[in-house]
């Protein structure tokens, strides 16, 4: 679990402050970062929710203000929005049209002197960041960028980075970062002073650089270099096991760089290299004596034997502690082999049945088919007669990478060799921005169970009733056909969000009850857009009033995603939960008053069913 914020929702096409959000880029440790267009330009947009994380948004405007280097994204300006009641921080940058590093490693699968130029360009973003006072805290590869047009590194999100005279941003012993990128003397610290609740370590250039040789490790292996059972093993490897030099792991690295790696993961400060401006001068000397070994990949590419087929992928984590020391994969993978494309009779003849096939007997088939038809036409025709208006939920905070306050995750990894498995310290959601809501305005604090009525019936002829009388009016007058609007297209579910809901219980398929806001069951009017539920009763492991974050998406239903949860005590993880009605279908039913595009009226009781993608 996390504490802190959800991340937010924006749509293509929203307007913030002038600029066009064309679509998410990512999401940091704080923040959510966005692709806008203003004036025919690109930019990145990153929103941090103010009440929660202004103090880090400043911080990361200042250092970005007085960091001028060809090597760090540049900032262009920042604002608050929305203007009448500010609730994010907006910081726009500019656009870094390439891949994290970790992706461009494992689609390009580069040489030595590739991934050395990369090195010494984030090198040189930290060189300059030091002589300035700046310690930017998170270095990892999902915080370099490298731009595809000439495969320069940048250095991104500063956000918990740190400067003589800044205040602390949190009340640990430890400050915020990514927990597997900690260097030794941080968690030596945290070991001698588990039970001084006010020490606090300060992290300085030779921490960032502990940080650059993992990444540079992983560059030349594509392995971690310490192992480990769980989190504390892990951590006991960190502070008294050598690494295995990157050259013996794998061969095609050159001994100069593999020496380079080694002396950025020194135990101590003291025999670490020096300053990044020496790391540089090594990469630069590195490079010059480089010969032609150097323009070999590191890695093995795909192969035709290599290619996987579907249901093979295992957890990357399992997978990278199971597989034996060679070389990895990388590369542009070898796509699968396409089957040639026939009717859809002799497919399915070919095909075995799934293991829930509902088997029709011959002599109702007929009589099934134009059930099946009446039904299409019915869903088809009865959408078209919901409506609705409109609610925007309150913002909520973005996802924090440090351990909440008491005893933390990392204490646990930190008091002994063999301890709790860790924690994963980041996990990669979806962006979502939320807006300004009067609807709801607070998260209940009471633990029990809403109790809730079931829907009241309708009055007069149900939704499936004036569907039917419709159908069966054009059917006799010839009438043209309803303007339907279409299901929204599919979506992935947040990375994390499927191991998160089934360490709380939540199997896929299981659903279970939630409301839009507390009372009586009432219509109510929404807007498309970023949306909050609470949870009715606990649910597994989910405790009651829950808060379920997302968006609708406004169509002949009301869709509803939903992509976060904060509880009642204020912990944060990844969902990916779909909205059902009452009544048991996907989305909800519009009900009368208001058939807009981009609002509707609906009742506020529903059922979420967690799912493994939305579709």
């Amino acid at each position: 679990m996390m504490r802190g914020p959800p991340p937010a929702v924006l749509s293509p096409g929203a307007q913030v402050l002038g600029y066009t959000v064309e679509r998410q880029l990512g999401q940091g440790g704080f923040g959510t970062v966005y692709l806008a267009h203003c004036e025919g330009q690109r930019f990145a947009l990153k929103l941090l929710h103010l009440p929660r994380v202004g103090e880090r948004a400043e911080r990361e405007v200042s250092i970005l203000t007085r960091l001028h280097h060809p090597n760090v994204v540049r900032i262009l300006g920042h604002g608050y929005w929305p203007v009448p009641q500010p609730q994010f921080i907006v910081i726009a940058t500019e656009y870094v049209d390439g891949r994290q590093l970790d992706a461009w490693a494992d689609a390009e699968n580069p040489t030595a002197k590739q991934v050395t130029r990369v090195l010494l360009g984030v090198a040189r973003a930290l060189a300059a960041a030091h002589s300035d006072g700046v310690v930017h805290r998170d270095v990892k590869e999902a915080n370099v960028m490298v731009r595809a047009s000439d495969g320069l590194a940048k250095l991104v999100d500063f956000g918990i980075g740190d400067y003589a005279g800044a205040r602390e941003l949190t009340a640990d012993i430890l400050p915020p970062g990514t927990v597997d990128y900690r260097s030794p003397e941080a968690w030596r610290f945290l070991r001698a002073h588990l039970e001084a609740r006010d020490a606090r370590y300060t992290a300085g250039p030779a921490d960032d650089l502990w940080a650059l040789g993992l990444v540079t490790y992983r560059l030349l292996t594509g392995r971690f270099p310490f192992d480990g059972e769980d989190g504390a093993s892990v951590t006991e490897a960190i502070l008294s096991s050598p690494p295995t030099p990157p050259h013996e792991e794998n061969e095609r690295v050159p001994r100069v760089l593999s020496d380079v790696c080694l002396r950025l993961l020194e135990k101590t400060p003291e025999a670490r290299t020096p300053s990044a401006q020496a790391l540089c001068e090594a990469l630069e000397q590195a490079l010059r004596g480089a010969d032609e070994t150097w323009d070999v990949p590191l890695c093995d590419a795909y192969a035709e034997d290599s290619a996987t087929t579907e249901g093979e992928d295992i957890d990357s984590f399992e997978q990278w502690r199971h597989q034996p020391r060679h070389r990895p994969r990388r590369g542009k993978r070898i796509p699968r082999k396409q089957v040639p494309a026939v009717g859809a009779d002799s497919v399915a003849s070919e095909l075995p049945p799934p293991a829930t096939t509902v088997r029709v007997p011959p002599a109702r088939r007929g009589a099934f088919r134009a059930w099946a038809a009446l039904v299409a036409v019915l869903v088809l025709t009865g959408a078209a007669w919901g409506l609705g208006t409109s609610r925007v939920a309150r913002p909520v905070p973005t996802r924090q990478e440090v351990a909440p306050s008491g005893k933390s995750s990392q204490a646990d990894r930190a008091a002994a060799p063999t301890g709790p498995e860790a924690t994963a310290a980041a996990v990669a959601l979806p962006a979502t921005l939320q807006e300004v809501s009067a609807t709801v305005t607070t998260q209940p604090k009471e633990t029990q169970p809403l109790q809730l009525p079931s829907k009241p019936v309708k009055k007069g002829m149900s939704v499936m009733a004036r569907a039917v009388g419709t159908a069966a009016a054009c059917t006799a007058l010839a009438c043209p056909g309803t303007q339907v609007r279409p299901a929204p297209p599919p979506e992935p579910c947040p990375k994390g969000a499927t191991k998160a809901m089934a360490k709380l219980g939540i199997n896929i398929g299981d659903r279970f009850r939630a409301t839009f806001g507390v009372g009586t069951p009432h219509v109510m009017s929404v807007h498309e857009g970023p949306t909050e539920l609470i949870l009715v009763g606990r649910w597994e492991s989910m405790p009651s009033n829950t808060v379920l974050s997302g968006r609708l998406l406004m169509r002949d239903r009301i869709y509803g995603r939903l992509t976060w949860a904060t509880t009642p005590k204020g912990e944060s993880f990844p969902i990916c939960l779909e909205v059902y009605s009452e009544d048991g279908g996907r989305g909800m039913e519009r009900e009368p008053g208001d058939d807009s595009a981009s609002s509707a009226r609906i009742f506020t009781t529903v059922q979420v069913q967690a799912v493994s993608k939305f579709e």
